[in-house]
C-alpha cells in the first residue's frame, strides 16, 4: 500500500467540506431541507382555531379589493343616457349589465381560455425544434498502478433537435376535437350566462319599479286614511261619530303610515338586487326610470308542448352539455388510442468544441460538425393498466354527461312547465286584481258618500277603506309577477329578452 499523503487528505477534507457546505446553503435557498414548506401559510394548528392569514396576504387582498371601484361605472362601460331625464330604461340596464357584469366577464374569459386549449391541441401538427447547448470544465484523476492521471477537460456542445410525429393513430386528432367541443360548450355557457344576466335585470327590474309603486300607492293610502279621518271628526264635531270611531279611523292612519315607511324600506332592498344584478354597488350613480307599462313578446300564448320543444332546441346550457358528451367521446378516443404506438422522425445537427490536457501536457483541441437523422417507433407494451383504466375512465366521464343531459333536459322541461303555467295564472290575477281595485274604489266612494250623509257606519267606511288600500297593493303585486313571469318564461325556454317584445 503507498503511503498516505497528510497534505492530500486535508485537502481533499478540505475540499469535500466546501462542496457539502455549497450542497447545503443550496439546499437552504430552495427550501429542500425545510419540513415545513411554507409556515407563513401553513394551516391552522387545532380545528378548533381559525386560520389566520400573514400580514403580506392581508396586504395583498387590501390592495386587490377596493369598494371605490365598484360605486362607478367604467368610463369604458357608460352609456349615453336615453332621455332628457337622464335616465335608464330597462333595455338600457341590460345593455349596461351586459357590459359590467363579472358573471358575464367570468364565462367570458372562460371561453378564451377554451380557444387557448384548443389552440395548443393542434400543437402537435407541427415539428418541434429545440436547442440546447452544455459546457464548461471537468477535472478527472485516473489512478493507475504508481501513478496517477490527471485530464483536464474544457468542452462545449451546442446543437439543433427537430422532431415530428408521422403517425400517432388519433391522439391528436382526438385531443383536438375534443377541445374543439369544450369551447362550444363554453361559447354555450357564454350565451346561458348572458341570459342570466339579462333574466336577473329585468327581475330586478320588475321589482324594484313595483316597489317605487307600491310607495306610490302607500302615499295613497295615507291620503285616503287622512280623507276618512277628516270625515269622521267632521261628523264628531256636530255630535254623530263617537271617540272610538276616531280612534278607529287613527288607527288605520297610524297602519297607513307604516306601510309607507315598509315601501320605501323595499325600495332600497329592490336596488340592491337590480344593481348586483348590473354588476354595480347599491351607491352608483344610475337612475333608473319608472315604468308604467310593460308589453310581453306575443309568442307567450303557445301552447306548453311547443315551449319546452323550442327550449330543448334554443337552450344553450342544453346545447353544451351535447357538447360535452361529444367532448367525452373524443377523450373515449384519445384514451384508445394510446394502446398504439408512435411513428416519427427526428434529427439534430451540432458542433463538438473541446480541449483537453493529460498531466498538464500537450493540449488536443476539436471543432468538428456532429449531425444525425432518425427514424423512431415508441410503443409502450405495458403501462401497469394505466392505458385500460383510462378508457374505463373516460367512458364513465361520457356516460356521465350523457345521465347530466338527461337530467337537464328533465329539468327543462319541469322549468318550462311551471313557469308557463305560472305566467297564465299571473295574467289572470293581474286582470282580477285591475277589475278589484276598480270595484273598491267605487265602493270606497260610495261608502265615504253614505257616511257623510249619515246613510252609512264608520264600520262600512274603514272597511271599504282597508279593501281599497288591499287592492292597490294586489294590483302593484300582481302587475310584478305578471312582468317577472313573463321574463321567467322567456328565459326557461331560452328566447330573447320579454323587456324588447311589442305591444299586443
Amino acid at each position: 500500500m503507498p503511503p498516505i499523503d497528510q497534505a492530500q487528505t486535508r485537502k481533499a477534507t478540505s475540499v469535500a467540506s466546501l462542496l457539502l457546505a455549497l450542497l447545503v446553503s443550496i439546499g437552504a435557498g430552495c427550501n429542500l431541507l425545510r419540513l415545513s414548506p411554507d409556515s407563513e401559510v401553513a394551516p391552522s394548528g387545532s380545528v378548533t382555531a381559525a386560520w389566520r392569514p400573514p400580514q403580506s396576504i392581508t396586504v395583498e387582498n387590501e390592495a386587490a379589493t377596493k369598494l371605490a371601484a365598484l360605486h362607478t361605472i367604467d368610463e369604458g362601460n357608460k352609456l349615453p343616457q336615453l332621455n332628457t331625464g337622464g335616465q335608464y330604461d330597462l333595455p338600457a340596464l341590460i345593455d349596461l349589465a351586459l357590459r359590467t357584469s363579472p358573471q358575464t366577464r367570468r364565462v367570458w374569459f372562460a371561453a378564451q381560455a377554451a380557444e387557448a386549449q384548443l389552440g395548443q391541441s393542434q400543437a402537435a401538427n407541427y415539428p418541434k425544434v429545440s436547442f440546447d447547448g452544455e459546457g464548461g470544465y471537468l477535472k478527472l484523476p485516473i489512478q493507475f498502478p504508481g501513478q496517477t492521471l490527471v485530464v483536464r477537460n474544457e468542452a462545449f456542445l451546442p446543437q439543433i433537435k427537430a422532431s415530428y410525429d408521422l403517425l400517432d393513430f388519433g391522439r391528436t386528432r382526438a385531443a383536438e376535437h375534443g377541445a374543439r367541443e369544450q369551447l362550444i360548450a363554453a361559447n354555450f355557457a357564454f350565451n346561458r350566462a348572458i341570459q342570466d344576466v339579462v333574466f336577473n335585470v329585468e327581475k330586478g327590474y320588475y321589482i324594484l319599479s313595483a316597489a317605487k309603486a307600491s310607495v306610490s300607492a302607500a302615499e295613497a293610502n295615507l291620503a285616503l286614511a287622512h280623507t276618512s279621518l277628516a270625515a269622521i271628526q267632521e261628523r264628531h264635531q256636530m255630535g254623530l261619530a263617537t271617540r272610538p270611531q276616531i280612534l278607529l279611523a287613527q288607527q288605520v292612519e297610524a297602519q297607513a303610515v307604516y306601510d309607507l315607511e315598509n315601501a320605501k324600506a323595499m325600495v332600497h332592498d329592490a336596488e340592491s338586487v337590480l344593481y348586483e344584478a348590473i354588476g354595480v354597488a347599491p351607491d352608483a350613480a344610475i337612475n333608473v326610470q319608472n315604468v308604467d307599462q310593460q308589453h310581453v313578446p306575443p309568442n307567450l300564448s303557445d301552447d306548453v308542448e311547443t315551449l319546452i320543444a323550442d327550449a330543448l332546441k334554443k337552450r344553450p346550457d342544453v346545447a353544451a352539455q351535447i357538447a360535452a358528451i361529444r367532448a367525452g367521446d373524443a377523450s373515449i378516443a384519445g384514451a384508445e388510442s394510446e394502446f398504439y404506438p408512435k411513428v416519427g422522425v427526428s434529427g439534430n445537427y451540432g458542433q463538438i468544441i473541446w480541449s483537453y490536457t493529460v498531466n498538464s501536457g500537450h493540449a488536443q483541441n476539436l471543432n468538428q460538425p456532429f449531425y444525425g437523422a432518425l427514424f423512431t417507433l415508441r410503443w409502450e407494451l405495458f403501462t401497469g393498466f394505466d392505458r385500460y383504466y383510462g378508457v374505463r375512465k373516460a367512458t364513465a366521464e361520457r356516460n356521465l354527461a350523457r345521465s347530466q343531459l338527461k337530467s337537464l333536459e328533465l329539468g327543462v322541461v319541469a322549468t318550462v312547465w311551471r313557469a308557463y303555467y305560472d305566467f297564465l295564472s299571473a295574467r289572470k290575477k293581474y286582470d282580477a286584481s285591475e277589475a278589484l281595485l276598480e270595484a273598491s274604489q267605487e265602493s270606497y266612494n260610495s261608502n265615504l258618500e253614505s257616511h257623510k250623509h249619515g246613510l252609512a257606519t264608520i264600520t262600512d267606511l274603514i272597511s271599504a277603506e282597508r279593501d281599497l288600500m288591499a287592492a292597490r297593493y294586489t294590483l302593484v303585486q300582481s302587475k310584478a309577477d305578471f312582468l317577472v313571469s313573463s321574463s321567467a318564461l322567456v328565459h326557461a325556454v331560452g328566447a330573447e329578452s320579454a323587456s324588447n317584445a311589442p305591444p299586443h
